[in-house]
């Protein structure tokens, strides 16, 4: 499998392969399992309105500003931890590096430059 250079940036790339991700806004498949099958005579009891107040009441949740921040610190801020994870990764991938080589240390050291950056940039947001 090759890395390909995308809008996304490296370290999510990396960390696709190991890590799930969790959308909330899908349905598990477990739900709707679970969730046994309304009676007709109660559904018809519920009073109409209530699905109305309901989207009413819900407010839409900010935008979460820390994928950006953070691919903003891995492009200006850790270019050369960037560079040498780039750099090990294509080289796994040719086939060109040692037997059972990974790029796990060069993958901390970026995440440890983008978290060190990121970090004080999102606690002045929440501030």
């Amino acid at each position: 499998m090759a890395i390909e250079e995308t809008s996304t940036s490296l370290f999510s790339t990396f960390t696709s392969f190991f890590l799930p991700t969790a959308h909330a806004e899908e349905p598990s498949p477990e739900a709707s399992e679970e969730v046994p099958a309304a009676e007709p005579e109660a559904e018809a009891e519920e009073p109409a309105e209530e699905p109305a107040e309901e989207e009413e009441e819900e407010e839409e949740e900010p935008e979460d500003q820390a994928p950006a921040i953070r691919e903003d610190c891995e492009q200006n801020e850790c270019k050369e931890p960037a560079k040498h994870f780039k750099h090990c990764a294509d080289k796994v991938e040719a086939g060109k590096g040692w037997h059972g080589e990974d790029c796990v240390e060069e993958l901390f050291h970026l995440m440890h430059c983008v978290d060190a950056c990121a970090a004080p940039k999102l606690f002045k947001k929440l501030a």
